[in-house]
């Protein structure tokens, strides 16, 4: 997994050489430092600064979850939802996100910036208390333009700029004309100029952006006189939406109902009319951009424009002057309706992958326009129509998690306005196949069969199926369900429900056509060039081969293990990596197989899911865990499971890929073990699990995983098998 999600820095860092200073020292004994001070004044660009310089001093990484894309008055759980994306937690569970997200902090070292705070403070507050509480080694910086007011906070409160406002001014003149220099008047006026401003960064940022066109001093008189009674920033922005065309004043104002960022085929959609011709949407976007309005960025091929919140304040505040904002948030919604559904429609095919790619990156749009039709008295049916193309897309297998998808889906449900029968059967059907395959499925409300419509009656027949299957574990029902909801699917020409209802009937059918069932899949994908869809027949097809070559099926199931990781699917990794534990374990090395087994279970664990218990998943673990424990014996199967669950995902990722991680044989220990080391290891060698350690000698149990690193790297070895074999022997020859 990544080790933090800081946004690149787009422009050089002038100055604030104190505050850096000073919040780095805060950091160093501080759990959260509140950067606070008036909009524009660099709260955001001093935070990621210090957050990049200090992110090797965490262990576990540096972590960024900007709260702006949020609503005023967002609940505890959409917050806690954006902040557990920040940190990269995918919620595969029904549980509370806060409590998943004090778990996954709990013995990690890491600094977590929370950006633009000051509209959710009384709900940030306490979610950022709970997680201090329970984590020691977590830091927190928030940018807020007033304190959180919670325990332990320490304050920042940050200044506009003196001196250095002259020396961000001239760098950022020089960003647009390199040959500039200032004279000596120049930087009197340059001066002047900045003291207008007040000193505030966003304010003289904006003001650079003009400067190629209109020199210093035209700028301080026209500032002066026209925008007299101003302050600085409020100068600045009026002085900037003056300058900008007809155009490119509408555009701003429009593009203000945009949560995070967006592109040009957004822009497109949602902002053009006929005030504002879609060929000159670029035109204004080129402009905006011009004048530090907007930033740019390139990513994935594409252009990515994103709006500084106190600029996006600034348009939101003229929307109403210039235009209707609810038909400018309805045209949003409308083309981000549009967005999940294809995606949904591009299943099986060359494109799922790029469609899935998109709404990773539209994802903080698409919330905001299902949550905006979830308040709006009468728009419930394109919040359901939504969150069942997020399923469909399978957005939150990749994305987020499930956990989060079951609720955007009852939530839909729950609105009490009257929906469409067929719409409303398959939301049912969607979310009673989540809450089964989360372990819950008491939670599934009561499904909607015989509607008359083939869609709404093929997911309902699937999510009948996948009950069937998981809970009330009956294949026959489950193979009669699923042939119903395929040849419906068929007739659709749905081809991706086609699939996985094939793919389903693999693990259900007969045992003599399995195999030829899971290469057909396989085939299929592949012709379709398929990307995820390929993974899972890879997995289907390693997991049917298994029963009788166990050898031939690891390498399928290893392939399948790489693509999920490919598209950070921590969802297809937890059972693809559970799968390979089987499949090793049935090939005979043991050792391996437990390894990932206890890999494969910290992975559930850290995202919530659970083993479905009972159903047939749960019978091929126990299977292997029985396998594993009579050929290794009970306290070596232990030692190997705590191992794997130590070893963190990427290097069980890794080990399941077999690279990385050689198997290394005992060597003599060089250089000597420290006495802690020596007593870890010898805990180790009498069969305390780390956990254990950590109680024994008081140590958390991150510290006893570095000093078991350490000493398999001082003795050569590669396990804890190892590590107690060589301390026994050792203790051998010393007597």
């Amino acid at each position: 997994m990544a080790r933090g999600s800081l946004p690149t820095e787009i422009s050089s860092f002038v100055g604030r050489r104190d505050d850096l200073a000073a919040l780095r020292r805060l950091l160093s004994s501080a759990h959260l430092v509140t950067v606070t001070g008036a909009g524009g004044v660099g709260k955001t660009r001093l935070s990621l600064r210090v957050a990049h310089e200090l992110r090797r001093s965490f262990a576990d990484g540096a972590w960024w979850a900007d709260l702006s894309t949020l609503h005023v008055g967002a609940d505890a759980q959409l917050v806690s939802e954006t902040i557990a994306k920040g940190l990269g937690v995918h919620d595969h569970s029904t549980r509370a996100t806060l409590d998943l997200l004090l778990d996954h902090v709990r013995d990690r070292r890491l600094l977590l910036v929370l950006d633009n705070c000051e509209h959710l403070v009384d709900t940030v507050g306490p979610i950022v208390q709970a997680m201090l509480s329970a984590a020691a080694g977590l830091r927190v910086i928030a940018t807020s333009r007033q304190p959180l007011a919670i325990a332990g906070e320490h304050v920042v409160d940050l200044r506009p700029l003196t001196s250095e406002a002259v020396d961000l001014l001239v760098d950022r003149m020089r960003a647009t004309m390199p040959d500039f220099e200032p004279s000596g008047s120049d930087r009197d006026t340059a001066l002047r100029l900045c003291q207008r401003l007040e000193g505030l960064p966003l304010a003289i940022e904006l003001a650079a952006a003009q400067l190629r066109s209109i020199g210093m001093a035209t700028m301080l008189e026209r500032l002066d006189d026209r925008f007299r009674l101003l302050t600085g920033l409020a100068a600045a922005l009026d002085w900037s939406y003056q300058l900008c065309t007809e155009h490119q004043r509408l555009l701003w104002a429009r593009l203000s109902v945009f949560a995070g960022d967006l592109d040009l085929a957004a822009a497109e959609q949602v902002c053009a009319d006929e005030r504002l011709p879609r060929e000159d949407v670029l035109a204004a976007l080129a402009g905006l951009a011009e004048r530090s309005l907007l930033t740019s960025e390139h990513r994935g091929g594409r252009v990515r424009y994103r709006m500084l919140e106190t600029i996006r304040e600034y348009g939101a505040g003229k929307l109403a002057e210039l235009d209707d904002p609810e038909a400018v948030r309805t045209r949003h919604r409308d083309y981000f309706r549009w967005l999940a559904r294809e995606a949904a429609t591009h299943w099986l095919g060359p494109e799922e992958l790029r469609w899935l790619e998109r709404i990773r990156a539209e994802l903080p749009n698409v919330l905001a326009s299902m949550d905006w039709s979830l308040r709006t008295p009468g728009e419930s049916v394109a919040a359901l129509d939504m969150a069942i193309s997020l399923v469909q897309s399978h957005c939150w297998y990749v994305i987020g998690g499930l956990g989060e998808g079951l609720r955007w889906l009852r939530l839909a449900l729950a609105s009490g306005e009257p929906q469409p029968r067929p719409l409303r059967a398959i939301g049912l059907a969607r979310a009673s196949m989540i809450a089964t395959f989360l372990g819950e499925p008491a939670l599934a409300a009561e499904l909607m069969p015989d509607t008359g419509d083939d869609l709404a009656d093929a997911n309902t027949l699937t999510a009948m199926a996948i009950r069937a299957w998981i809970v009330e574990v009956d294949p026959s029902a489950v193979v009669g369900y699923l042939t119903r909801a395929r040849d419906l699917y068929a007739k659709l020409g749905v081809d991706g429900g086609v699939f996985s209802a094939d793919m389903w009937l693999a693990w259900n059918g007969p045992a003599e056509n399995l195999e030829a069932a899971c290469e057909e899949l396989v085939a299929r994908a592949e012709s379709r060039q398929a990307g995820y869809s390929l993974a899972s027949a890879l997995w289907t097809l390693g997991a049917a081969r298994m029963r009788t070559d166990p050898e031939r099926a690891i390498p399928l199931v290893e392939d399948a293990l790489r693509r999920f990781q490919a598209v950070d699917d921590m969802w297809g990794c937890g059972w693809t990596m559970e799968t390979l534990s089987w499949a090793y374990a049935a090939a005979g090395h043991h050792e391996r197989a437990a390894l990932l087994m206890g890999a494969s279970g910290q992975l559930w664990s850290d995202i919530g899911l659970r083993l479905y218990r009972p159903g047939p998943f749960a019978v091929g673990h126990q299977r292997a865990a029985t396998m594993l424990k009579e050929a290794l014996g009970e306290r070596a199967f232990e030692a190997a499971m705590d191992e794997g669950a130590e070893l963190g995902f990427d290097r069980a990722v890794a080990m399941g890929s077999r690279v990385g991680l050689p198997m290394r044989s005992v060597a003599p220990p060089t250089p000597e073990l420290t006495a802690r080391e020596r007593e870890v290891a010898e805990l180790v060698a009498a069969g305390l699990t780390n956990p254990q350690i950590a109680a024994k000698l008081f140590l958390g149990s991150r510290t006893v995983q570095t000093h078991l690193r350490s000493i398999m790297n001082k003795l050569g070895v590669n396990n804890r098998t190892q590590v107690a074999a060589h301390i026994t022997q050792q203790s051998i020859d010393e007597r």
